[in-house]
């Protein structure tokens, strides 16, 4: 499960740890990550065929999947598993007026 960043950086707010630098540097991954699979999402809505050709020999082309496929789970899991550290991060330092129940509440959604 992906959050958008507003629901995380507000949820950072109400547990008062926006401001901290490991926050800052995990949230920073994040964005980047998020950005890396749109672009590659981009990549594979333009192009309409999943299968392209590539010439290893001159004047014989083979027919090769897009790398972007390849590429598209790997991202998402890292960001599956910067998103967690977030939360964890939230969790740990974060000393908001919502009880932990509350917390976990908002990460079953």
């Amino acid at each position: 499960m992906v959050f958008d960043e507003k629901a995380i950086i507000k949820m950072a707010k109400d547990y008062t740890c926006d401001k901290n630098p490991l926050f800052l540097s995990v949230l920073d991954t994040y964005m980047v990550q998020k950005c890396a699979i749109n672009k590659i999402k981009e990549v594979l809505a333009d192009n309409d065929e999943l299968i392209i050709e590539k010439e290893y020999v001159k004047g014989r082309p083979n027919l090769c999947l897009n790398p972007a496929v390849k590429e598209l789970p790997r991202h998402a899991d890292s960001l599956t598993k910067t998103t967690a550290q977030l939360l964890n991060i939230i969790k740990a330092l974060g000393h908001g007026t919502e009880s932990k129940s509350d917390f976990d509440s908002f990460i079953e959604q």
